[in-house]
């Protein structure tokens, strides 16, 4: 099956910067590739009302403009690809994502399956900033997944029933872990809260 990163991101269209937007996302999926990824998602985050706006701009990059970055790039994949027992012959993905910043019943509303905005993505993601967004997501959102930052005090409580409801409806829990390359107390707080959700999903399987 090979290894995913599900979240690189995607900056908002920018006439200014295009070039070297364009550039750095090359450079990033160059590095996936080179480390003996499969597949990764650019992931666009937004704020506030959804509009038709954000319907999904985002193209796949080609092969070739990958190779005139790091000519060798097919080596040092298929060497990588060798040491994680990833088969030579699977393709490299390239998906689409939207992550939701969610703090009203407004913004929760748009998360539904009559949403043509979401269709236009291969996944999308909530990012809950209060009780209520949380809950939501568990309970009622069409989301593939609930992303939480644990570096920092969460604004709102992970209780049991919510995140077992969420893994019944097959929603993922997605765990950023930038934090850890922060600074101790930053890392502290995101396996100790990190850990709430593991658990939770261990005891589920322990049910089952």
């Amino acid at each position: 099956m090979g290894y995913f990163d599900l979240n690189i991101p995607y900056p908002q269209p920018s006439l200014t910067n295009k070039v070297a937007e364009q550039s750095n996302r090359t450079r990033l999926a160059v590095k996936a590739m080179e480390l003996g990824y499969t597949g990764i998602a650019y992931n666009r985050t937004i704020k506030g009302v959804m509009s038709d706006q954000h319907r999904c701009s985002i193209a796949p990059l080609t092969l070739s403009s990958l190779l005139n970055v790091l000519p060798s790039l097919s080596l040092s994949a298929n060497l990588h690809r060798s040491i994680l027992g990833v088969p030579l012959s699977t393709p490299f993905r390239q998906y689409t994502r939207l992550t939701v910043c969610v703090d009203s019943a407004t913004q929760a509303q748009a998360l539904n399956s009559g949403n043509p905005i979401l269709k236009t993505y291969d996944l999308v993601a909530v990012k809950p900033f209060n009780q209520t967004a949380f809950d939501l997501a568990c309970q009622t959102m069409e989301v593939d997944i609930i992303s939480i930052d644990f570096s920092a005090k969460l604004p709102f409580r992970l209780k049991q029933p919510m995140v077992k409801v969420a893994m019944q409806r097959g929603v993922c829990f997605e765990v950023t872990y930038s934090g850890l390359f922060a600074d101790i107390q930053k890392r502290r707080q995101l396996i100790s809260s990190a850990k709430v959700i593991f658990s939770f999903q261990y005891s589920r399987l322990n049910c089952c």
